[in-house]
């Protein structure tokens, strides 16, 4: 209902749960509404992303605890993929692969040495070396067994399920290269042209290649390609900025002649500085009132200040606050003397 047959996300079809006062809620419930998010997050990520690495996941040599490399294996870097079916997976450590294995099953957090199926982890075929492509998928891996309750009168009290699931991967080494490699980058020079876009076509193959191995009938590995078959998709996570045209203040006059007393009118202050404008608010403290700002062709601004009654003497510090909240100040930019 939700996916399609080669498992990739559907169009139609998608359900979550309603819920209602005194209604019977089940595992099927709680587990469609999960279901739905990783749905429509997969659907998400096909349309608007495509498949592709995000960072990271660089395909190695694999060296032993004595530096040298070792035989029949690569070692695959930590990063962060979208599959082909839209899965998000990650790989949180380095992974080390057996070339000589056909499938490589981790989960984010399993340690870079632990194997997910101990039966197994002996178990390769007989090779003669050649080329050979590494590939990614998600796989959803279960995790944290717990012992259920029993049915009826006890007699199945020792079973047990699985309480979670942990987001995981799939490394396959495959000796022809998945449908994601023969393709060619579209020309950014198309892009924002032509006609009404079709939505893309859903893979047949989850993998996403990631690298072209080259190894020797002796197991050493000759070659490591890791661009001529990766699709890399845009990620806006190292685009950023800074902001320009803080206000600033460089200098800071006074054009009329004091002294300057409580009741004083009409102070012309000059202020230059950087990006000024008259969108900035501009503060003398207690008992004076900027009545006016005006912009002078230099770039600079004149204020005119009225000194209240209630203006204690003493020096001044100008505080302008530009209108992107951004403050800067200005110490001894008026002294206010005792009215004699």
């Amino acid at each position: 209902m939700q996916t399609t047959t080669n498992g990739t996300t559907s169009m139609r079809g998608l359900q979550r749960p309603r819920y209602f006062p005194r209604q019977l809620v089940t595992p099927a419930e709680l587990n469609l509404g999960m279901e739905y998010v990783l749905e429509r997050l997969r659907l998400h990520n096909q349309l608007l992303h495509g498949c592709g690495v995000v960072c990271g996941l660089r395909v190695c040599r694999a060296l032993g605890a004595d530096g040298t490399e070792l035989p029949w294996k690569v070692a695959i870097r930590p990063g962060h993929a979208i599959d082909c079916c839209g899965y998000d997976v990650t790989v949180d450590c380095e992974r080390v692969v057996d070339l000589r294995v056909g499938v490589t099953t981790a989960a984010c957090g399993d340690a870079p040495g632990e194997v997910r199926d101990p039966w197994c982890s002996d178990v390769w075929t007989k090779q003669d070396g050649g080329r050979v492509w590494i590939a990614i998928c998600y796989a959803a891996c279960r995790a944290r067994p717990v012992r259920t309750q029993p049915m009826g009168c006890g007699c199945d009290d020792s079973s047990c399920e699985y309480s979670r699931w942990v987001d995981g991967y799939e490394v396959r080494v495959l000796t022809e290269a998945p449908a994601s490699c023969g393709e060619d980058p579209p020309s950014l020079d198309d892009l924002g042209t032509g006609s009404l876009p079709d939505c893309p076509e859903c893979a047949d193959d989850p993998c996403l290649a990631l690298a072209v191995v080259d190894v020797d009938a002796d197991g050493a590995v000759t070659t490591i390609d890791n661009c001529s078959c990766r699709r890399i998709v845009f990620s806006a996570a190292n685009l950023w900025w800074r902001c320009t045209g803080v206000t600033t203040l460089t200098d800071v006059s006074v054009l009329t002649d004091g002294p300057f007393t409580p009741k004083t009118k009409d102070i012309r202050i000059k202020l230059e500085g950087t990006s000024l404008g008259l969108d900035a608010t501009f503060d003398l403290g207690q008992g004076a009132k900027v009545k006016d700002a005006t912009l002078v062709g230099d770039g600079s601004i004149e204020l005119r200040v009225d000194l209240l009654a209630s203006a204690k003497p003493g020096p001044r510090t100008l505080t302008m606050t530009g209108a992107d909240c951004s403050t800067a100040t200005w110490a001894n930019a008026l002294t206010v003397t005792e009215d004699t």
